[in-house]
């Protein structure tokens, strides 16, 4: 899978788990925060994800089985082909109507900015050079990114009505391009000559400074103008930061040397990806004003057999896109979507068969504070057995007079029947599953439910 930076072709460089304690809300229970969707491919090896709207719908690129790659849109549980006009596409950005930015590049090898819109994509030009790349998008459809103008420069841009304007650079600099949009039209980006992040703004560009070290790139915004981003500091570290009422603030690391900040959300939350101790490994992180900055693979299900390695997007949900190494060391994108974690959860479980492929499984749980309820008969229900792990679509419980959920039937040619009942402070139930090949055989096993945005996770002793 190529994975070539949005960004600079010097930084490319820069883009080469256990869970953490984060407290224990009974003896076996281990916090997680976020539950994780494998977003797939378009046939191919790989796949990354780059822009998130408030929906969760999610943009990026993908390998195909062509040996391609095109941009994607995933809406609703699967991955669309967004095509191209030429060679290889990427989208880059996604508003709230579904809208994509992005790049392709032509026939001749030159990269031109691209509108998707109702189903098809428009090439939206260049300003007077070869090339473009679209980068970002707002809810009007304005687009910001950077192009080739006729004087042999590069400049940030602003593409709405169907025209782009040419947004110019830092005083004394010659090239400048744009990475973020929000819905006032507001662009962060960097110029070149200066090498200094910028806020357009109301038609003028303003220097944000740096770290205290010679560079910084302005990456994504927010609403209220807050840029998240990346800069040298004075000790000639990289470091993500946060830009707010005038100053910049260091985000620190994992860690490790570097950390690079790309997306934020209205309440200042940034995600991104940093080195951890040693320069060891590379990993996602979401940045929060509260608990500053923490490693995205502590805050996902133990177990899951996911390494995340960069955060492009962070919806105001707190939904996060990115990519991440699988299991099976392929790169896909990812979708991780928040959860309330049950204030109490228990489990006790049988697997029989000689190699594994049958379990039994019972319990009980409570839903913690924050949760509106549950209703498996309208979402989705995930159980967990180490790396084992079945999803019963939503529409699939049925549901009794007394509160009782019940579903029998088959999933991925597995047969399940499941029960979930009312009962005093929370819920029981019951599981049972058959024709398995990839149960676990080790012993202890992580055990986890999830049931729309409720979860618990524990480790039991298997019978």
């Amino acid at each position: 899978m190529r994975i070539p930076s949005s960004f600079l072709p010097t930084f490319r460089t820069f883009l080469s788990a256990s869970l953490l304690g984060l407290g224990l809300i009974s003896s076996c229970l281990a916090q997680t925060a976020y539950t994780i969707t494998d977003l797939g491919t378009l046939g191919g090896a790989g796949s990354v994800g780059q822009g998130i709207n408030a929906s969760g719908q999610v943009t990026g690129y993908s390998d195909t089985a062509t040996g391609g790659q095109h941009a994607f849109l995933y809406s609703g549980g699967s991955m669309a082909d967004l095509g191209t006009l030429g060679g290889a596409s990427a989208g880059q950005g996604i508003n709230a109507s579904g809208q994509v930015a992005g790049y392709f590049y032509t026939t001749s090898g030159a990269s031109h900015a691209f509108l998707y819109s109702g189903g098809r994509m428009t090439d939206i030009g260049t300003l007077g050079g070869a090339n473009s790349r679209g980068l970002g998008i707002n809810n009007s459809g304005q687009i910001t990114g950077y192009a080739d103008t006729g004087g042999g420069f590069y400049h940030a841009f602003l593409y709405g009505g169907g025209g782009m304007t040419d947004l110019g650079t830092l005083p004394y600099d010659s090239y400048s391009e744009g990475f973020g949009i929000n819905n006032s039209g507001q662009v962060t980006g960097w110029s070149l000559s200066s090498l200094h992040a910028f806020l357009y703004s109301g038609g003028s560009m303003a220097d944000l400074g740096t770290l205290g070290g010679f560079l910084s790139i302005g990456v994504g915004i927010n609403a209220s103008g807050q840029v998240a981003g990346y800069s040298y500091t004075t000790g000639n570290g990289l470091h993500a930061f946060l830009y707010s009422g005038g100053s910049m603030a260091d985000l620190g690391t994992l860690g490790g040397s570097t950390s690079v900040g790309l997306g934020i959300n209205t309440s200042g939350q940034v995600v991104g990806y940093s080195f951890v101790a040693g320069d060891s490994a590379q990993h996602a992180f979401l940045y929060t004003p509260s608990a500053g900055m923490v490693d995205l693979n502590t805050l996902i299900p133990s177990g899951s057999g996911w390494t995340l390695l960069a955060a492009y997007g962070i919806n105001d949900a707190g939904q996060i896109t990115g990519y991440g190494a699988t299991l099976d060391g392929s790169t896909h994108a990812f979708l991780l979507s928040p959860v309330v974690l049950f204030s109490a959860f228990a489990a006790h479980l049988e697997i029989g068969g000689r190699p594994p492929t049958s379990f039994e499984l019972g319990g009980s749980f409570t839903l913690g504070a924050g949760s509106d309820g549950i209703n498996p008969v309208i979402e989705p229900v995930t159980l967990q057995l180490g790396s084992f792990s079945i999803t019963i679509p939503r529409d699939s419980f049925t549901r009794t007079s007394n509160g009782t959920f019940n579903y029998e039937g088959q999933v991925g040619g597995a047969a399940l029947e499941f029960r979930i009942a009312p009962a005093a402070g929370g819920f029981t139930f019951t599981a049972e599953g058959s024709r398995i090949a990839s149960l676990p055989a080790s012993n202890p096993v992580t055990v986890a439910l999830t049931v729309g945005d409720d979860t618990g996770t524990t480790i039991v002793v298997r019978k």
